[in-house]
């Protein structure tokens, strides 16, 4: 750069995308069963009902 520094943010923020997938399986869970709740259906209905949306045989 013009004064001789280089922005690394990648040396920062490394440890937090390791674990990006977890924390998005995490906030995934966490939608689909409040989903479930607000939607006053059992989990596992609302799950099977998620996948035959999405053409996913989870049987």
């Amino acid at each position: 750069m013009h004064g001789g520094l280089e922005p690394d943010l990648l040396d920062e923020v490394t440890y937090w995308i390791e674990q990006y997938w977890t924390y998005a399986l995490y906030a995934a869970v966490a939608i689909v069963r409040a989903s479930a709740d607000r939607a006053d259906m059992p989990l596992d209905s609302m799950l099977a009902e998620l996948a035959a949306k999405h053409g996913i045989d989870i049987a």
